[in-house]
């Protein structure tokens, strides 16, 4: 505004006018800008093949550590000679570095998508407790889980099995590397020998070679399809799995235990109330797993995140919550479930006696670690747990932290388990941790602070708009506007004519009188 070539009244209506915008807009910004910027935010959340969500979720951009462990029975000998009480020592970690991708993804109409998981594992030396090469004694799973299919045949039906379960390759224990037992494989002479069966009552075996994640390294089809809600139409279904292997109930428990929901991990639904349980569902667990709100708060690069974690309740299996009955199989009910702190995994396991808990079986009934020796459990060490920011939806730090265990009862006929201690023994915990890195968390502190930013500006707009409404105020009151004083002269030399006119008139003599 250039002030020489405005007059006084222009310079006013300039400064009030631009004042009194400044000042309103400031307003409407403080009030309205953040919510405003906020449903923004959340318009650009949801998953499509273009949106910022996408990248991050096709394949993940921070890293995952899969820190597994094995459980080394020292005195398998023993026990089977002399029947002693079971010790096992928990080894390792052995930490895998995990790359996560989505492929074949199909999107559908209905704001859903389908993907396929693909899951890379790198062996990490340095971040690592123990060596590939470490020598690990473990329960012989297949002649376990053959014998505890066997246990209530008829009797010469057991005696025929447990003549072919000695004469090729069943054992109590063997041992194997690390490697082995988790990637790499071993031969197994009985799983060869269950592969040559014709026995259309047998389970399937589709493979001479044994190891806890045999073939998963890499594999597209492992795990099965999923379709999860993208978002898109209904923010509050974003990251919802609604279908797995084309169901939307896996079979294995009844009722609400079986039927899927909740995330995969890898997509929440953003603002959420921060008391709202977490619900994930994780296929090698065969369940869903609720993380409930501890009320604790923890920083992770500067952002604010709330905690949830297991609990006693959530490998609960109706003794302490009625609800969770149905962790219970139903061919358990009513009097023989387990006892509360592991779930019974025979459903999914093809009747096999394995059950999953918290690590060291804490939170567990002592029936369950009374059986051995070598269960410390320890809450930090322990605990399954997500750091989440509840605004975006986001996790800022995971650890999922699970043990396996196998349940091994004597029996009188098969001769690997006669006069055997009963006890649940370990077999490996797996805790998949992740944390975001500074990249990321500058992007989510800046998303985060848009609607901080829109008030700052809008406070900034109002205080202008102050200011020049106040120096225009001062200007009027102390007549300092440009031209103000040629102004005021001007019009004081005109008042100051003014009076004298009537009396000029009156002087004045017609010159014809």
């Amino acid at each position: 505004m250039c002030c020489s070539c405005c007059g006084v009244t222009q310079q006013k209506v300039w400064v009030f006018g631009l004042g009194t915008l400044f000042a309103v807009c400031g307003l409407l910004t403080i009030i309205c800008g953040p919510s405003f910027i906020d449903s923004m935010v959340m318009k650009a959340l949801p998953l499509t093949p273009t949106s910022k969500t996408f990248e991050k979720w096709e394949e993940l951009p921070i890293p995952v550590y899969v820190y597994m462990y094995l459980w080394n029975w020292t005195n398998a000998a023993d026990v089977q000679t002399y029947k002693v009480k079971p010790t096992f020592e928990q080894l390792g970690p052995y930490v895998y570095r995990e790359e996560r991708k989505k492929v074949d993804l199909e999107w559908h109409d209905n704001g859903t998508v389908t993907y396929n998981p693909r899951r890379t594992w790198f062996w990490e030396e340095e971040l690592s407790g123990g060596k590939q090469t470490d020598l690990i004694t473990v329960p012989h799973l297949p002649s376990l889980a053959a014998s505890s299919q066997m246990r209530n045949s008829p009797a010469l039906l057991k005696i025929m099995f447990n003549q072919a379960l000695n004469a090729n390759g069943g054992h109590l224990f063997v041992t194997h590397t690390a490697a082995e037992w988790l990637f790499d494989s071993f031969y197994d002479e009985f799983l060869h020998y269950a592969m040559t069966l014709n026995n259309p009552l047998a389970p399937t075996v589709e493979d001479d070679h044994f190891a806890w994640f045999l073939h998963r390294n890499g594999s597209k089809d492992f795990e099965g399809p999923f379709t999860v809600h993208t978002g898109v139409g209904d923010i509050k279904e974003m990251g919802e799995i609604k279908y797995w292997k084309g169901q939307n109930h896996t079979g294995w428990y009844e009722g609400d235990c079986g039927r899927l929901n909740g995330s995969t991990t890898d997509l929440f639904v953003p603002d959420e109330p921060k008391e709202k349980a977490l619900t994930i569902f994780i296929p090698d667990t065969c369940r869903i797993i609720n993380l409930e709100f501890t009320g604790q708060t923890e920083t992770i690069q500067g952002i604010e995140g709330w905690k949830y974690e297991i609990t006693p309740n959530t490998f609960d299996n109706g003794q302490i919550n009625g609800n969770a009955k149905c962790w219970c199989p139903l061919d358990r009910q009513p009097d023989n479930c387990p006892a509360t702190g592991a779930t019974d995994l025979g459903p999914c396991a093809e009747g096999v006696p394995m059950y999953l808990s918290a690590d060291h079986f804490m939170y567990a009934d002592e029936s369950y670690s009374n059986t051995i020796n070598g269960f410390h459990p320890n809450y930090d060490q322990n605990n399954f747990y997500i750091i989440m920011n509840r605004k975006l939806g986001v996790p800022l730090k995971v650890n999922a932290n699970v043990m396996v265990t196998l349940y091994i009862e004597s029996d009188d006929v098969i001769d690997i388990l006669k006069d055997l201690p009963s006890f649940y023994a370990p077999l490996f915990t797996t805790a998949s941790r992740a944390e975001i890195d500074e990249a990321l968390a500058s992007e989510l502190k800046f998303a985060l602070s848009l609607p901080a930013i829109g008030r700052y500006i809008g406070v900034g707009l109002l205080c202008l708009g102050c200011i020049l409404i106040a120096v225009g105020l001062l200007l009027t009151i102390k007549r300092k506007w440009y031209g103000q004083s040629e102004s005021d002269r001007l019009a004081l030399k005109d008042n100051e004519e003014r009076p004298n006119e009537p009396d000029t008139e009156a002087n004045e003599v017609d010159p014809k009188l």
